[in-house]
């Protein structure tokens, strides 16, 4: 197995697509007073999706998230979070817990599965 499939591809649920779309985020700490961070989309899936935040995220945290101009909410986890882009700004990946519907999108066949491969007709 290819480094790249042991780092993401291999595990996978479903594709990725570039999309923006203004959310706020919070950290599920047990304090109400927990600050709120507006931030926008990098990619999305399905069953999650990447930020930009300037807050510190560990994995494995719980979030609340919120698409600013719908007013839905849901539940997710930090699944990976790095410093790659500035001293300021850390990437976070995170999954959807608890509605697979959130993003209220269709998104494209995943290209690695059966759903998602082309039928071949026999001659």
């Amino acid at each position: 197995m290819s480094e790249n499939n042991q780092n993401g591809a291999g595990r996978r649920r479903s594709t990725r697509i570039l999309v923006r779309i203004p959310l706020i985020i919070n950290a599920v700490r047990g304090s109400e007073d927990s600050p709120w961070e507006r931030v926008e989309t990098v990619t999305l899936s399905k069953h999650g999706g990447m930020v930009r935040a300037r807050a510190s995220y560990s994995v494995g945290d719980q979030l609340e998230i919120h698409i600013r101009e719908k007013g839905r909410s849901a539940k997710a986890r930090v699944v990976w979070a790095t410093s790659r882009i500035t001293d300021n700004d850390i990437e976070l990946g995170f999954e959807i817990l608890d509605d697979q519907e959130f993003w209220e999108m269709e998104f494209p066949a995943d290209r690695w599965t059966e759903r998602g491969e082309p039928k071949h007709e026999n001659p």
